[in-house]
């Protein structure tokens, strides 16, 4: 049998929660998949799962796979508060596509919830994802933040795009909120690269690649229209909107995101996204606890 390849640097409780992870990131999956693909041995796995089967955080399948069990859910049902899971649905509704919440964690980003019923937020995105903290992600977040946040993030940019960024980040408190655009080959390019990301997920060992992959589908999602451009009457291309929720004293707490994902949108369906989209992001700054 082989030893765990993370043996020596990696302790039981970080095992356990790689298994989870895994499996809130990227759905059911076996034994035997989780081993492969996280690097460790199918007994350590086995045991891992065994315990958290007996204790109902992942379920066993008819197909023997594992899923996420009811008191895991229960516990994240408690971690996001029933006012912002409602609000986040019925944002799904009213703009008719994906709806996201991300929040900072460290130096990364990390989807904590995502309602997908309607339309990809982007496709391949699930809840757990995490993304690295460079421009354009957060962008709304950033630009409520500190001045710290601000430069680290600036310096991350590719220095051809920095001076953009730095403009979206004064741009983005007098329109309420950041909308991106991309063209028609654009959008064809994230539905190939969201299929990559599906097929990626059901192979051992492509957790580094299948994280670049989710990086670029960012980096790809247009260039953040300007407040001129958006007051225009001319149709606009636009393939998310973000939001930030602030907390009453203005402190940023989350990213709210939306993607039409549309190539061509007119300005009064423009106008119903930004307005669905910000007065959400006051009702959950209002409704969640601080993070």
């Amino acid at each position: 049998m082989a030893a765990d390849k993370t043996e020596s640097v990696s302790p039981p409780t970080q095992r356990v929660v790689s298994v989870v992870e895994m499996l809130a990131a990227d759905g059911p999956r076996t034994s035997a998949q989780v081993a492969d693909a996280l690097g460790l041995s199918r007994s350590t796995v086995g045991a891992v799962l065994q315990g958290l089967h007996q204790r109902a955080w992942v379920r066993r399948r008819a197909d023997l796979s594992y899923e996420l069990g009811p008191a895991l859910r229960r516990i994240a049902g408690a971690a996001m508060p029933d006012p912002v899971e409602a609000e986040l649905r019925a944002l799904a509704r009213t703009v008719d596509c994906g709806v996201a919440l991300l929040h900072l964690d460290g130096g990364e980003l990390r989807f904590d919830a995502v309602i997908d019923e309607h339309g990809p937020i982007p496709p391949g995105i699930a809840v757990g994802t995490r993304l690295p903290l460079i421009p354009p992600a957060a962008a709304t977040l950033v630009a409520h933040a500190g001045p710290e946040l601000r430069r680290h993030w600036l310096a991350a940019a590719e220095p051809a795009r920095r001076a953009e960024y730095e403009r979206l980040l004064t741009d983005i408190p007098a329109v309420g909120a950041a909308v991106w655009g991309v063209d028609s080959a654009g959008l064809r390019a994230l539905d190939v690269l969201a299929d990559v990301v599906a097929h990626l997920a059901h192979e051992p060992g492509s957790r580094a690649l299948r994280h670049r992959v989710l990086s670029l589908l960012f980096d790809i999602s247009g260039t953040a229209h300007d407040p001129r451009a958006l007051a225009a009457d001319n149709p606009l291309p636009v393939s998310y909107l973000a939001a930030p929720v602030l907390a009453p004293d203005g402190t940023p707490r989350a990213e709210l995101l939306i993607g039409p994902l549309r190539a061509s949108v007119p300005k009064p369906d423009r106008d119903h996204y930004l307005a669905a989209l910000t007065e959400s992001a006051r009702t959950i700054g209002r409704t969640s606890p601080p993070r």
